[in-house]
């Protein structure tokens, strides 16, 4: 005889034996389930069970590289690099986040870092607000970027 502890009709402890093998207080609150259900099924409405469905296998986050400051920089077109420069002088946090690339200190800039990918994709939303890259190209240039391929 098979023994389930349930919270929100999923089987979260399973036992034979919960008396023997749990406290009094949370042996209690086991119940009769049919042979088979194992720890993580769960309980339909009309009291059946089954098993979770898999999950389903997400892709792997690409592979970001490491690239100088100077690489960095050409990860963008000559076209774009003159617009961010003109658009640090009004915008702080362009400007706090190019300061950063620029600093003397900086030897490279790791790609994988979210601070990274949150700097290229605000710059690339200011470039689409000046006009410099189209609404419908935002994305596929913030993944360029983010690539770490030059163009």
């Amino acid at each position: 005889m098979n023994y389930a502890r349930i919270v929100n009709d999923q089987a979260v402890d399973i036992s034979t034996d919960p008396a023997s093998q749990f406290h009094p207080d949370l042996a209690a609150e086991f119940v009769k389930v049919p042979e088979g259900v194992k720890r993580g099924w769960l309980r339909a409405a009309d009291g059946t069970w089954f098993a979770p469905a898999d999950p389903v296998p997400t892709e792997p986050e690409p592979e970001r590289p490491a690239v100088s400051p100077v690489e960095f920089k050409l990860l963008f077109t000559s076209a774009e690099r003159v617009k961010l420069k003109e658009l640090r002088a009004t915008d702080p946090i362009l400007d706090d986040f190019w300061s950063i690339v620029d600093d003397p200190r900086a030897t490279q800039i790791r790609l994988s870092l979210s601070s990274t990918q949150q700097g290229v994709g605000y710059a690339v939303q200011e470039l689409v607000t000046a006009g410099t890259v189209a609404s419908a190209d935002a994305d596929t240039r913030i993944a360029e970027i983010l690539s770490g391929t030059m163009q």
